[in-house]
């Protein structure tokens, strides 16, 4: 009876002991759980923290960039302010209806051809032609530029390749003002210096490079 009893107290402890056990088990399951969730919130938390982060290193940059970049001042007088105007067009939208609304009235309704030289300066149009051809430098780099340049002289039945043909004619026209001006200018040099010679054109004067 006594072993009976004994055996049972055992078979009892060892029950109980295996309930424990069973709700150890349970408790770190649960821990663990709470745990893996805890580190899922955490790792979240770090990543939205660097996103944030990189936004606002990517917003600091774009502000010290922007703080770098002048309005422009037409004529563009030279290669740096060609190219701080294409960087100053290309920042946003909202810079190239701008640099559209104030170029505009200066160039219509007469069109690129004859009012070129009131967006770009003599050097510039001498330095430069639509496809690079010729020793010259590549307008057509500036694509921001010449899109602010296109909406500017728009019209009706206005395309792109007509934008095209008309800045082209723009820079044969100011190369020819130049060199006609300079052929009169050499002309005035030898009239001064010798009043009975005429002088032979300017070779360049016809230029269209």
């Amino acid at each position: 009876m006594y072993e009976t009893t004994e055996n049972m107290d055992l078979t009892s402890q060892m029950q109980d002991l295996s309930k424990e056990m069973m709700e150890m088990r349970a408790d770190i399951q649960q821990i663990k759980g709470f745990m893996e969730r805890q580190n899922e919130v955490i790792d979240e938390l770090m990543k939205g923290h660097q996103e944030m982060m990189k936004r606002l290193v990517k917003q600091e940059e774009e502000a010290e960039e922007e703080r770098n970049i002048q309005r422009p001042v037409f004529p563009l007088m030279t290669q740096e302010d060609l190219d701080n105007a294409e960087a100053f067009i290309g920042m946003d939208e909202r810079k190239k209806e701008e640099m559209t609304r104030f170029l505009k009235p200066l160039l219509m309704p007469i069109g690129l051809k004859q009012k070129l030289v009131y967006v770009l300066s003599e050097e510039i149009i001498l330095s430069y032609n639509l496809e690079g051809t010729h020793g010259k430098k590549r307008m057509l780099l500036y694509p921001k530029l010449l899109s602010v340049l296109y909406s500017a002289t728009d019209r009706p039945g206005w395309s792109y390749k007509l934008f095209l043909d008309d800045l082209r004619r723009g820079f044969q026209f100011g190369k020819k003002k130049h060199f006609r001006k300079k052929c009169a200018s050499n002309k005035l040099n030898k009239t001064t210096r010798n009043p009975l010679s005429s002088g032979p054109e300017d070779d360049n004067m016809d230029s269209d490079y």
